[in-house]
Formats: structure tokens, C-alpha cells, sequence
């Protein structure tokens, strides 16, 4: 020790010659040795009352000690004591004076007290519970002594904040919050107090997981949190009228509207709960206009909000009719949109032919929806999503449906439009549709969609009816692809996603077993060029130049090759035209999911135009009233409403983005309003539970868009942003999954019968029944009856005489196998 002691002294002299001693501090000594002695080795011992080892690995400490120039006093002293056996000593903690440190206990306590609080009218909103605004209620020597104290940081300086680690700093800085809550009572409300509470209300809805935090002070009370909900919803009232935060002015905007049911337990079933729940969308308002800050207070403390009754507008239908105004000039024939969709099937065909190709490489492809992820390249911003006012009566009524125009018109208004598009499903469509013709100023007003969610759910219906007993529900089953107890909601298209999953599969096994056949019928000649061209399209892939390669003549002549094989063989055998033609509704529903997806307009109208027929032939009266309606108003948009279709239909913003960081990934608005209003709403942290106080159903609404706001906040402030999750489409576990399932239909079909490898009469092929010939010219000429049925609807009853427009259609009742 007296060695190292002599060379301490040595070197500070030497120092402190060369530096000022005014502007030498003792916490960069180190900063100055590491800078100047880079050779130095620094090893930090466990404990921290134990100094830090200072040497050199690469010098051996005889040379080392030979170059130190001591005194003699030095010298004799270390000799002496080197002689001496020294016992190794215990090492000890130094005495702490408690005076001292009471001292420095009040010294923080008195930063506390100093710090002033949040700064901000009440009820703060997600723009003051942030990081940020955490940070500047906790006093700088409290931050610095936690991070001491936690061994984060041992930078010893009260003139700035210390470093601490990405991960730690939200965790000390969280502490230090509930400190600071805790010393003065609660009286200082925390952007961490305020905005846990509120997120586990959000999410949870349990007031004792809420009372448990508060507890163990984490979080302000119960009582606080709900005066919380209310102020905000009060603020909401209060400010009614202005843009909602994310929107802009003189942008167009869409609002979707939509029933939601909650099935309360009764003694009899009635009084049951009906509402009407509505959004507010915008897609082309990236930067909001700027916000003044809030120069009022609301008084705190109310926890219950006065339930505000909401002016309900009485309508009383009268004669009804179609609509006026529809142009005989536009073009009905459906050859006329084919051309539009012959991209779309040229890809989709590229699709099943790489799926046939690798299907037995051990990195399998994805399915449609993960293929196009992979080749679409178009990103849309996120869209801006406002919760509207929940209006108390249910949308089946048309004082109800005149409520939501009438307010649809004024939020047009206050947006600065001269038209607003609605988007309803179709029993809320049919009866807007109602008010709306009969009234110009609203057809002037309002451009009214029918939802494409619904539209398809719609059609799902239309492919399980007629196929469920032609074998379609006994495949399913068979290859575990659907289970029993589902296959109902699978064949009937309620279950949306499993349904649209389970055709998306067949729809590829029944390509491939297709395909399959079609190789087969090639002579040599024509089998080298085909195979050629397949080799071509997988290195195409391979090489990110798919798009560029589709277009090719080789390509193309591919395509006709094959289509004129499918097209020979349809009319060659019933069961192969029967089969050919599930393959093409399930086609039909892709492109027009794909024009969502994708926001293409014209691919929309297109692929409609196609499903139109349909309706007809398997009955579906209300669509096939309105969906011609809608289609024939949605094709003379750029004569009625000129701005609104450049600037919605055909920049892409008539769908919804929820995301900003993946392509393929639109959804239609229908399908918005489930997932986020209706979806939160029956959630553990909606209004399950409390439909019969008006007042709290209320302040959940108008509390809803600022409550998710902070759910955020407190969410970055917790440093829990998610990584970019890749499409679960696109995980490997659900490519093998896919795949086996592909693999389980084409084994069960081949063990049943193969429809495009039987020739004969049209069959079951789960069962084998035959099908007599009345049965089989229904079902080969269904879409030739629903065609023609449509084409007489569109002109007699919407073009010529919309007066007629309600009278009663003609059920066709296409007989099936049972």
C-alpha cells in the first residue's frame, strides 16, 4: 500500500503542476487518466464501497516499478514494511454519521416540495401525460439519487441529470413518479398516476385491479380515475364542433355507421340494448391543424356525467321509389369489366402456378393473402379514426337513419365540405337510401356506399349454398381444414374469417388438381415450351421482377393455353364445368377483397359488377335490389359528385389503413367500425355491464378517442413500442400449416372423386349421387339466369321506371343435389 500510496503522491505533483487547480474537478480524474494513459485497465470491483483497480496487462510490474523515482524516506519505509508478514484484514464499511444523512434526506425532501406540479388545465389530455412532461415534475437530485441507489449510474453530479440505460431510464424515472405522488398525498398528480390508471381501466375495466395498483402506489385511486373518464368526457362535450385531433379541415372524410347489440340477460327478452355507433375517417390529413392550448379549467371531482339527450329528428315514410336520376348511357354488360380484372387474374393464376411448382420444396410459399404482401409495394398512411356520439335507438328505424343524415350533413359542415361519404350495411343502406332519394338537398349532401365487409360475407353465403351438398361440407370436414361444430357458420359466411380461409384453401387445391389434369393433356411438343415458361416464372419470383414478367407474350400465351383447356373441357364435362365454377366465385371474391386491399376503384366496380348475378340466382333479394343500386350510382359519380371522386375514389381513400407499415393491408370501412368501435365496445374495458346508465355509456363514448390517446402514451412511456411484426400470413409456422391443410383437401378429394378427372354425368363427390338432368341444367345455367334477371331489374326497374324499383323480384329456387 505504500508503494501505490508514494506513486499516488508522486503523479499528483506531477499533475498538478500542468493543470489549474480552479478548473481540476475531482469527478473527471478518471475522464483525465483514461483520456491521457490510454494503456490504463480500469476493473470496477462487485461491491461499491471497494475502489476501483487501476494497471497495465501488458507491462510486467518489475519494469513498471523500476522507472517510479521515490524518495529514500519512500524507499526505506516500503522495505520495512515488505519485511513485515501482514495478516490480510477484514475490509469494513465506512461509519456513516445519521446526521449527515437526515441531511441529505431533506435536502431531497425540500426538492420535492419545491418541484411544482403538472402544470396544466384540467383534465390533462394525452399531449400532458407524456415522457416529457414526466420528466419535469421530478426533481433533478431525486432522478440522480435513484440511479445511484440502483446502481445505475455512479457519475456523482447534481448539475444535470445522469446517463442511465435506454431500458432503465423509464423504470427510475417511474419510481421517482410514485415518490413524488407519495410525498405530498396524492395532491400531485403524476403523467404516470394519471395515465396507468386510466390505461387499466381501458383495458381491464376492474376497478379492483384499479384499487390494488393505487394501493401499492402505482397509480392515482379509483374515484380520481373515473373523475378522470368524466372530465374528459366533459371536455369533449365542451368542445364539440371543433376538428377532432389528426383531422383537417377541407378534406374529404367518410362516416360509417352501424347497430351494435348488447343481449342483457331479461326475464322476458325484451329491453334489450340497440344502439347506433358511428366513426369519423380520414385518410389524407397526415399533419392536423394546429391546436390552440386549452386556456380552461373543468371543475374537478364529478364522477357521474348527466346523461345529454340526444334530438332525434321524426321521419314518417311515405310512397317509396328508386332512385331518380340513374343515366341509361352507362354501360351494364358485364364483358365491358372484364378487361379490368384480366391483370388481376393473370397474377392470381402466377400465384397457384408457383404454389404447384414448390409445393414439395421445404420452404413453402405463402398463401394469397402473404403473396401479395410480399409483391404489392404500395404503403398507405394510417388513417385518422374518431369516435362518434353514440346516438341511443337502433339504426332500424328510419327517425333513427334521418337522426344519422341530418348529423352527417352537419358534420360536413363543420369540416368544411360540400359532401360527405357514408358507408352503411345493407339494412341501414336500404333505409338511408329511402330518405336520401326523396330528398335533394341530401342527395346533393351525401354520397351513401354499401359496405364491401358485409357485401362479402354476403356472397360467402351464396358459394355455401350451393356447393354445401355437392360435397363442399363433407370436404371440409373430412380434411380438418373446418371442424363440425363450425361448418355451419363456415358454409352460411358468418364466421368471416374461417370462411374466407377455408375457400381460399379449397380454392388452391382445386387449381392445383386442375392444373394437374391440364399437364397432363399436353403432347410433348407443347409440354417443353409450358415447362419452359414455368421454370421462367419461378426465377421471375425469385428476382423480385414478377410484375415485369407477367405482361410477357410467353406469358400471356401461357395464360390463353390454359384458359382454353378449362374452357374446352367445361363444356366436355358437367362435373369439371360444375367445380371450374366454384373456382371462379371464389376468384371473383378475391379480386374484389383484393381491390379493397389494395384501394382500387375500378378493380371495385369491376369485380361487383361480376357478383351481381348471383343475388339474383340464389335469392338474395335484398342485395339484389340494392347492389345494383349502389353499383349503377357508384359507376355515375364522376357526373354527380366530380371532386369526391377524384379526391376519394380514385386517390385510394375510400378504404381504411390501419397501418402504416405494411402493403396489402386496407380495409373496407364496415369492417373498421367492428373492429375498433364495436370491437372496444364489448370488450373487459367497454360498456358491457353498464348499457343501463346512460350517463356512463355516454362518458365512455365521448371519453373513447382521448382514453385511447393516453392508453398510448403510457404505453411509450413504458417503452413498450412494438417491433414491426411481419403479417402472421407470412410466419413460417402458418405456411407449414396452410400447406399440410392444401395437402389433407387434395388427399381427401382423390379418395372421394376427382372432379376434373371424371368424365360422366355431374356427380357428388363426396357422395356420388348423380345429379338428374333437371338438377344439372339449373346449376350449369344458374349465372345465365341470375344474368338475365339482373339485366331486366337494371333497366326496367332503375333506368326506365324507378317507381317500380320496390315491386316484388322473382325467386328463382335453383334446385341443388338434396
Amino acid at each position: 500500500m505504500c508503494c501505490v500510496k508514494s506513486t499516488f503522491n508522486y503523479y499528483k505533483m506531477k499533475l498538478l503542476k500542468n493543470f489549474l487547480l480552479l478548473s481540476f474537478r475531482t469527478d473527471r480524474l478518471k475522464y483525465r487518466i483514461k483520456k491521457d494513459f490510454p494503456q490504463l485497465t480500469f476493473y470496477s470491483q462487485p461491491r461499491k464501497n471497494l475502489s476501483e483497480l487501476v494497471y497495465i496487462e501488458s507491462l510486467p510490474a518489475e519494469s513498471f516499478m523500476d522507472t517510479l523515482q521515490f524518495s529514500s524516506t519512500d524507499e526505506s519505509t516500503c522495505t520495512d514494511e515488505s519485511d513485515v508478514d501482514q495478516q490480510p484484514q477484514p475490509i469494513k464499511v465506512f461509519d456513516v454519521n445519521p446526521k449527515k444523512t437526515l441531511f441529505d434526506a431533506s435536502l431531497i425532501k425540500k426538492s420535492l416540495a419545491d418541484k411544482p406540479g403538472m402544470v396544466c388545465p384540467w383534465p390533462p389530455t394525452s399531449s400532458d401525460l407524456n415522457m416529457k412532461s414526466a420528466l419535469d415534475i421530478v426533481p433533478l437530485e431525486l432522478f440522480n439519487f435513484m440511479s445511484w441507489v440502483t446502481g445505475s449510474s455512479e457519475e456523482p453530479t447534481l448539475s444535470e441529470m445522469v446517463n442511465v440505460s435506454d431500458d432503465t431510464y423509464p423504470k427510475i424515472l417511474s419510481i421517482c413518479q410514485d415518490i413524488v405522488y407519495l410525498a405530498s398525498g396524492g395532491r400531485k398528480q403524476t403523467p404516470k398516476a394519471l395515465s396507468l390508471g386510466l390505461t387499466t381501466r381501458h383495458l381491464t375495466g376492474s376497478s379492483q385491479l384499479l384499487t390494488i395498483l393505487h394501493k401499492l402506489g402505482h397509480c392515482s385511486s379509483t374515484s380520481t380515475i373515473i373523475g378522470f373518464e368524466t372530465s374528459l368526457a366533459e371536455l369533449q362535450l365542451a368542445t364539440q364542433g371543433s376538428i377532432p385531433k389528426g383531422f383537417g379541415r377541407s378534406i374529404p372524410a367518410i362516416l360509417v355507421w352501424d347497430n351494435i347489440d348488447f343481449g342483457e340477460e331479461t326475464l322476458s327478452g325484451k329491453g334489450t340494448t340497440h344502439h347506433t355507433n358511428g366513426i369519423l375517417i380520414q385518410n389524407k390529413a397526415m399533419i392536423s391543424e394546429t391546436v390552440k392550448p386549452r386556456e380552461f379549467s373543468l371543475p374537478r371531482g364529478q364522477r357521474t356525467l348527466k346523461a345529454k339527450s340526444v334530438t332525434m329528428f321524426e321521419y314518417h315514410l311515405t310512397k317509396r321509389h328508386g332512385p331518380t336520376d340513374v343515366r341509361s348511357d352507362i354501360e351494364i354488360d358485364e364483358k365491358y369489366f372484364v378487361a379490368n380484372l384480366k391483370s388481376a387474374n393473370n397474377l392470381d393464376l402466377s400465384f397457384i402456378i408457383l404454389k404447384y411448382l414448390t409445393s414439395s420444396y421445404d420452404d413453402h410459399l405463402p398463401g394469397w393473402t402473404g403473396f401479395n404482401c410480399e409483391i404489392d409495394s404500395t404503403i398507405f398512411p394510417k388513417s385518422a379514426i374518431h369516435y362518434m356520439p353514440v346516438i341511443e335507438a337502433s339504426p332500424t328505424d328510419m327517425t333513427t337513419v334521418n337522426t344519422i343524415l341530418i348529423k352527417s350533413v352537419s358534420v360536413a359542415d363543420s369540416f368544411q365540405l360540400s359532401n360527405i361519404l357514408l358507408v352503411f350495411d345493407q339494412a341501414i343502406y336500404a333505409k338511408a337510401q329511402q330518405i336520401r332519394w326523396k330528398d335533394p338537398e341530401l342527395s346533393k349532401r351525401l354520397v351513401i356506399r354499401l359496405g364491401e365487409f358485409h357485401t362479402t360475407m354476403a356472397f360467402l353465403a351464396i358459394i355455401g349454398k350451393v356447393y354445401k351438398d355437392a360435397g363442399l361440407q363433407d370436404i371440409l370436414i373430412e380434411s380438418d381444414v373446418v371442424a363440425q361444430g363450425s361448418i355451419n357458420g363456415v358454409i352460411n359466411g358468418h364466421h368471416y374469417n374461417r370462411s374466407l380461409r377455408a375457400h381460399k384453401l379449397l380454392y388452391e387445391a382445386l387449381q392445383r388438381l386442375r392444373f394437374s389434369v391440364f399437364l397432363d393433356s399436353l403432347g410433348e411438343n407443347d409440354a417443353i415450351p409450358i415447362q419452359k415458361e414455368m421454370t421462367n416464372l419461378e426465377l421471375a419470383y425469385g428476382t423480385k421482377t414478377l410484375s415485369e414478367y407477367l405482361i410477357t407474350e410467353d406469358y400471356i400465351i401461357l395464360v390463353d393455353k390454359f384458359e382454353t383447356f378449362v374452357s374446352q373441357k367445361c363444356k366436355e364435362n358437367p362435373t369439371f364445368a360444375f367445380w371450374s365454377n366454384y373456382i371462379n366465385l371464389v376468384q371473383t371474391v378475391l379480386m374484389f377483397i383484393r381491390a379493397t386491399r389494395q384501394s382500387d376503384w375500378t378493380l371495385h366496380l369491376s369485380s361487383l359488377r361480376c357478383m351481381l348475378p348471383w343475388f339474383f340466382s340464389y335469392d338474395r333479394m335484398n342485395y339484389a335490389r340494392y347492389a345494383p343500386a349502389y353499383w349503377l350510382e357508384m359507376m355515375r359519380l364522376p357526373i354527380s359528385h366530380p371532386e369526391l371522386d377524384v379526391n376519394m375514389f380514385k386517390d385510394g381513400n375510400w378504404t381504411v389503413h390501419r397501418q402504416d407499415n405494411s402493403p396489402f393491408s386496407s380495409i373496407a370501412c364496415d369492417q373498421a367500425i367492428e373492429e375498433t368501435c364495436n370491437g372496444d365496445s364489448k370488450t373487459k374495458g367497454g360498456i358491457v355491464g353498464m348499457t343501463l346508465n346512460r350517463g356512463a355509456v355516454q362518458r365512455w363514448i365521448l371519453a373513447q378517442p382521448e382514453r385511447a390517446a393516453i392508453t398510448r402514451q403510457c404505453e411509450e412511456m413504458s417503452t413498450m413500442d412494438k417491433p414491426h411484426r411481419k403479417r402472421k400470413d407470412l410466419d413460417r409456422s402458418r405456411l407449414k400449416r396452410d400447406e399440410g391443410s392444401i395437402c389433407a383437401l387434395i388427399s381427401t378429394i382423390d379418395s372421394m372423386i376427382n372432379p376434373f378427372d371424371n368424365p360422366g354425368e355431374l356427380v357428388s363427390i363426396s357422395s356420388g349421387v348423380v345429379a338428374g338432368d333437371s338438377i344439372t341444367k339449373d346449376l350449369l345455367s344458374s349465372k345465365e339466369k341470375g344474368a338475365q334477371a339482373l339485366d331486366l331489374f337494371m333497366q326496367n326497374r332503375l333506368i326506365k321506371n324507378p317507381r317500380r324499383f320496390l315491386c316484388t323480384n322473382q325467386e328463382y329456387e335453383i334446385e341443388n343435389f338434396f
